[in-house]
């Protein structure tokens, strides 16, 4: 048996300890010092439309409280994957923030058998903003005036359509969910995002849809939509108090909500991560971000980053469940 005298072993401590050290000098120096240029805010959805509006928000106070431009990139498509697979083969330095919903983050794992990312193992979560609750809402004219208006016709097989905002959207899989179960035939029409959509919707050209309530909430007051019910909260929206839950509907299994987040680049400092976490939260709950976004149903609710890598676990079983059993697959 080898002794080492006390003088050796303190030496050898020492010795060991120095590159645990010097890296957390490093990464503690790069956090003090980032950032050092601009930053990109990646948006898988065209401009235009909610989750850009959202991002240019928050991204606009960003750049305030980081003194460096935040600037706001859209890169549409294949349903939040070419997002994806560009913030993936950026440096993991914090310089790329990634914004999405539920959909890139969670829902894409079961519908893309040959989805080239895995969220929580190619990218860090830093924080949930918004939960999202959606209405389910059909022209302002239409014939069906009530909930029942439409189970009636879904169920006696009137030929109704319903819009959405493309395959595998949540829209998507939800109506498929309520079409399963009421026993109703729906024939899905999927657009190239909401807008295309709320447009056929009002034109009268598909009879309904499940919409965010950024959009379909300004739709209803100005009297261009009806909705029938409201999804994705355990009480009725003070927007609009006379619509009921899906719950109160009957069918509480479908009163699921959407949300939306930021990731970055798996192997981020952490440093930077919870700087850009803190920054983030600190946007999100900013007076004029609450207001703005609770006036059109929303709730402000951000998370640690813990809590949302649990969330995105969670949501990805939840939904890759829901997807088979609906039959969805895409290539």
């Amino acid at each position: 048996m080898t002794t080492i005298n006390p003088t050796r072993r303190s030496l050898l401590c020492t010795a060991a300890a120095l590159p645990l050290a010097s890296f957390a000098t490093r990464t503690g120096a790069q956090a003090a010092a980032f950032p050092t240029r601009p930053i990109t805010w990646l948006v898988p959805y065209p401009a235009g439309g909610f989750g850009d509006a959202l991002s240019r928000m928050l991204a606009q106070k960003l750049s305030a409280s980081l003194k460096q431009p935040v600037v706001v990139d859209n890169r549409p498509g294949a349903g939040g994957q070419i997002g994806a697979n560009h913030v993936k083969q950026q440096p993991a330095d914090g310089y790329t923030l990634f914004y999405g919903d539920l959909g890139p983050f969670s829902m894409n794992a079961g519908l893309y058998p040959k989805l080239s990312y895995d969220t929580l193992k190619d990218f860090m979560p830093l924080t949930r903003l918004l939960v999202s609750p959606t209405l389910v809402i059909v022209p302002a004219n239409s014939r069906l005036k009530t909930w029942q208006d439409f189970l009636e016709a879904a169920r006696s097989g009137q030929g109704l359509n319903y819009g959405s905002y493309g395959m595998g959207s949540q829209p998507h899989i939800w109506m498929e969910m309520l079409r399963r179960d009421i026993k109703g035939k729906l024939t899905h029409v999927p657009y190239k995002g909401g807008a295309p959509a709320i447009q056929d919707l009002m034109a009268g050209h598909v009879d309904l849809m499940l919409d965010v309530t950024p959009s379909s909430i300004p739709l209803v007051r100005e009297n261009k939509a009806r909705p029938l019910a409201v999804v994705g909260s355990e009480r009725r929206l003070p927007q609009l108090p006379q619509v009921s839950t899906i719950g109160e509907l009957g069918l509480p299994s479908l009163n699921v909500a959407g949300w939306t987040g930021v990731v970055v680049k798996a192997g981020t400092p952490e440093p930077i991560a919870n700087l850009l976490h803190d920054e983030l939260v600190k946007a999100v709950q900013a007076p004029d971000v609450v207001q703005r976004y609770t006036e059109l149903g929303l709730q402000v609710a951000p998370s640690s980053r813990a809590e949302f890598a649990e969330l995105i676990r969670a949501e990805t079983a939840r939904w890759g469940q829901v997807i088979r059993e609906v039959g969805v697959q895409l290539d």
